[in-house]
C-alpha cells in the first residue's frame, strides 16, 4: 500500500496539470470582457480652459473634455462608468459618468464596424462629483459590469487633467557647424567670432553652417521655434516659425534661412511656442520686447561682413588696425575722404583674415571713410587720423569726435540675449564691435565741420573722446580750446572733471548739436577688452548748463538776444539763424549773468556762451550744426567768431 501512494500522487498531479493547461487555453481563446481599443480621446484635458485644437488625425478636437468609446463582448444590463484617481486607484470614484446602463454584446473587431447600438460613448468633463474642477493629475476610467460582477480600472489608458499651461524656454543657441571659405578650409568658431566679445551670441553666416537650439524638456504635444528679428524699429518682428518634428529630444537646428533664402544680417532672438498634451499653449518670451538680460543664451547674430574701426585716432602716416569679419569671401577695401570719389589707399584681404592695416595719409588730421566690399556685402566705417609732428603739438584747438557714441549706439547683441545693446537704451556695451547700418548718425555733420575748418586753413588737432579719456594720442596739454563735434551724447566719465578743470583754468570749450553730454559712461577694460558701463543720465553738463527736449521752432526765428562775448558777430549785430526747424533749449548755469545768447526768447535759448571760472563755454543746441556750415552763412558767422574765442587763451 505504501508503494502505491507515490504513484497515486503523481497521477493526480498529472491530471491537475492537464486540466490547468486546458483551462488556460480556454481563457486565452475566450473573448475579452471589453473590446479594444479602449482609448480616451483626448488622453489629456483642461476642464478649466480647454479649447478646440486640430488633432494628429487632422480633425478638430475639444480638449475641455474626454470621451471613451466602450463595447462589450457580453451583454450586461447594468454597466457603470466612473472616474477614479490614480493616487487612490483602489478607492471610491471621484465622479460618476454612468450607472446602470444596459449594453448589448458587440461583434468584436474581426466583424464589420460596430454600430452605435453595439457601443456607447461616455464623456467626462474633468470635474468631480460636486462640480468642482478636478485637480491636476492622473485619472482612470473604471468600468463596472454588474451582471458579471466585475470592476475594471483602465489603468493602461490613463487620462491626465492639465489646467496649468506649459513653461517652455529656450536654454541655449549655439553654432555647431561653421562656414567654409573657398580655398581656406573650415572657419573655426574662434576665427569666425574674431570681432565679437566672448561670451556672445551664436554667429551664423547662411547658407553655410547651422545653429543648435536647445529648449526645456517636457511632455509636449507640439513645439514650434519662433525666430524674431530685434534690431528693427518698434516691436520685434517674427520672421520664421520652425515646427519641431522629433519631440523625443529637446533640441532642433536652424540653418539661418527664411522661406528658403538666407536671412538678412541682423540681431535675432530665438523663442519657443509649445502645446502640452491638453493643448494648453504658451510662448516664451511672454512679452515682446523682453526685458534686457531676461533671455540669456537665446541670441543669434546673422552676419556676412563686419568691420570694427579703432576707438582712437591713428597718427597720420601710420597704419590703423581694422578688424574685418568676412568668413566666406575675400574682400577689398578703399579709403576716401567723406563724400569724395578719389581713393587715397586701397587693398584686399582673404576670407577669414581677421584684420587689415590701413595706412593713413601723411601730414594732416582728418576723418576718413573706409569702405569694405565682400561680394554683394558692403560696410562703411569712419577712421580718425590725428596729425603727427611738432606742428600738431602746437595746434591751439583740439577737435574731439564722439567715438563712444558712435560705437555705443550701433545696435549689436554682444551679450547673447538676442537684443541689440546700445548706450541710448541705457545699457552697458562692448566697444570693440562691428559698426552696422553704415556710417554712424551725425558723422556726416562731423565731416562737414572738419571740411569747413580746412577750407579756412584753421589749425587744429584731432582725436576721439575715448582716446582723450584713456590718454592715447593728443592731449589737452598746451591747448587753448576744445571743440566737441556733433553727436557727443555720452561723455566718458573721466573727462567730466578734466573738462571742468580745463575751462576753470582758462581754457575754452564749444559743443555742437543736440543731445550733447546727456549722460556719462565709465570705460573699463581698455585697451584689451574695452567696455562702456551702463550710462548715467546727468541733469547738467560739466559746466552746470541744462538742456531741454528738442523742440520745433514752429516758424519762429532764432535771433541774437545779447552778445557781450562777441560770438555772434559783435555786441550790436543782429543775426537770425535760418534753416533750422528744431532746436534744443539751453539754460545757462546759475550765476552766469554775463553771457551771449540767441534764441526765440530769453527763456528758450538755442545758442549760449558764458564764462566759467577763467575760461569760456559756448554751447550750440542746433541739430546737425556741422553740416549747416556748408551752406548756412549764419552758422558760418557763429563758427568763425567762436573759433576766435577757442583759439585764444583766457
Amino acid at each position: 500500500m505504501s508503494r502505491r501512494l507515490p504513484l497515486l500522487g503523481f497521477a493526480l498531479l498529472a491530471v491537475a496539470t492537464i486540466a490547468a493547461f486546458f483551462l488556460v487555453q480556454t481563457l486565452k481563446t475566450a473573448p475579452p470582457l471589453l473590446w479594444a481599443p479602449l482609448n480616451p480621446i483626448p488622453s489629456a484635458l483642461n476642464p478649466a480652459g480647454g479649447r478646440v485644437c486640430i488633432s494628429r488625425s487632422h480633425q478638430p478636437l475639444n480638449y475641455a473634455e474626454t470621451k471613451l468609446t466602450l463595447a462589450l463582448s457580453h451583454a450586461d444590463n447594468s454597466v457603470g462608468v466612473y472616474i477614479v484617481s490614480a493616487s487612490n486607484a483602489g478607492g471610491g470614484p471621484v465622479d460618476t459618468i454612468s450607472s446602470g446602463t444596459p449594453m448589448v454584446a458587440a461583434p468584436g473587431p474581426a466583424h464589420p464596424v460596430q454600430t452605435q447600438k453595439d457601443s456607447r460613448v461616455f464623456t467626462w468633463n474633468g470635474r468631480l462629483a460636486d462640480g468642482k474642477i478636478a485637480p491636476d493629475g492622473i485619472y482612470y476610467f473604471r468600468v463596472v459590469l454588474a451582471q458579471q460582477d466585475r470592476s475594471i480600472n483602465l489603468s493602461q489608458v490613463p487620462v491626465q487633467v492639465l489646467t496649468t499651461p506649459p513653461r517652455p524656454r529656450v536654454l541655449d543657441v549655439r553654432t555647431v557647424a561653421t562656414a567654409t571659405a573657398s580655398g581656406t578650409g573650415p572657419v573655426t568658431a574662434k576665427r569666425a567670432a574674431a570681432t565679437l566679445p566672448a561670451p556672445g551670441p551664436a554667429l551664423l553666416t547662411p547658407p553655410h553652417g547651422k545653429v543648435e537650439i536647445t529648449f526645456t524638456k517636457a511632455a509636449y504635444r507640439r513645439v514650434w521655434i519662433d525666430i524674431y528679428r530685434t534690431d528693427v524699429a518698434g516691436r520685434p518682428q517674427q520672421v520664421a516659425r520652425l515646427a519641431v518634428g522629433d519631440l523625443r529630444r529637446n533640441r532642433t537646428f536652424w540653418n539661418g534661412e527664411i522661406d528658403g533664402q538666407p536671412a538678412p544680417a541682423g540681431t535675432y532672438l530665438v523663442g519657443i511656442t509649445a502645446q502640452d498634451p491638453a493643448c494648453n499653449q504658451a510662448s516664451w518670451p511672454a512679452a515682446l520686447p523682453p526685458a534686457a538680460g531676461s533671455t540669456p543664451h537665446a541670441g543669434l547674430t546673422i552676419r556676412y561682413l563686419g568691420v570694427t574701426p579703432p576707438l582712437t585716432a591713428t597718427a597720420s602716416g601710420a597704419r590703423a588696425r581694422v578688424a574685418v569679419y568676412s568668413p566666406l569671401r575675400s574682400f577689398t577695401w578703399r579709403l576716401r575722404l567723406p563724400g569724395a570719389r578719389r581713393v587715397l589707399a586701397h587693398g584686399s584681404g582673404r576670407a577669414s583674415q581677421g584684420s587689415i592695416r590701413v595706412r593713413m595719409p601723411r601730414r594732416r588730421a582728418a576723418l576718413y571713410t573706409l569702405t569694405v566690399q565682400s561680394g554683394r556685402q558692403r560696410a562703411v566705417v569712419p577712421l580718425v587720423a590725428s596729425q603727427a609732428g611738432a606742428k600738431a603739438t602746437h595746434a591751439p584747438v583740439l577737435v574731439v569726435l564722439p567715438a563712444l557714441t558712435w560705437m555705443g549706439d550701433t545696435p549689436v547683441d554682444d551679450t547673447g540675449d538676442g537684443l541689440p545693446a546700445t548706450l541710448a537704451a541705457g545699457q552697458g556695451v562692448q566697444l570693440e564691435r562691428p559698426l552696422v547700418n553704415g556710417l554712424p548718425p551725425g558723422s556726416s555733420a562731423d565731416a562737414a565741420l572738419l571740411a569747413y575748418l580746412d577750407s579756412l586753413h584753421l589749425r587744429y588737432q584731432l582725436t576721439t573722446d575715448v582716446a582723450l579719456a584713456e590718454g592715447r594720442g593728443p592731449t589737452l596739454a598746451g591747448r587753448r580750446g576744445v571743440l566737441f563735434a556733433d553727436g557727443e551724447e555720452f561723455l566718458p566719465v573721466s573727462l567730466r572733471a578734466t573738462l571742468e578743470r580745463f575751462v576753470h583754468a582758462g581754457g575754452s570749450v564749444m559743443t555742437l548739436g543736440t543731445g550733447t553730454f546727456r549722460g556719462v559712461a565709465r570705460i573699463t577694460g581698455f585697451p584689451g577688452d574695452p567696455r562702456a558701463q551702463t550710462p548715467v543720465a546727468t541733469a547738467t553738463d560739466p559746466f552746470g548748463a541744462r538742456r531741454g527736449p528738442v523742440t520745433p521752432t514752429s516758424g519762429q526765428l532764432i535771433t541774437t538776444l545779447q552778445d557781450p562775448l562777441g560770438i555772434l558777430s559783435g555786441p550790436v549785430a543782429f543775426v537770425a539763424f535760418s534753416g533750422f526747424s528744431e532746436y534744443q533749449p539751453i539754460q545757462p548755469p546759475r550765476g552766469a549773468t554775463v553771457y551771449s545768447a540767441a534764441g526765440i526768447s530769453s527763456g528758450t535759448l538755442a545758442v549760449v556762451g558764458f564764462h566759467y571760472g577763467a575760461g569760456t563755454v559756448i554751447e550750440v543746441g542746433l541739430p546737425d550744426f556741422g553740416a549747416s556750415l556748408a551752406h548756412n552763412s549764419d552758422s558760418q558767422v557763429l563758427m568763425a567768431d567762436a573759433w576766435a574765442v577757442l583759439s585764444r587763451r583766457g
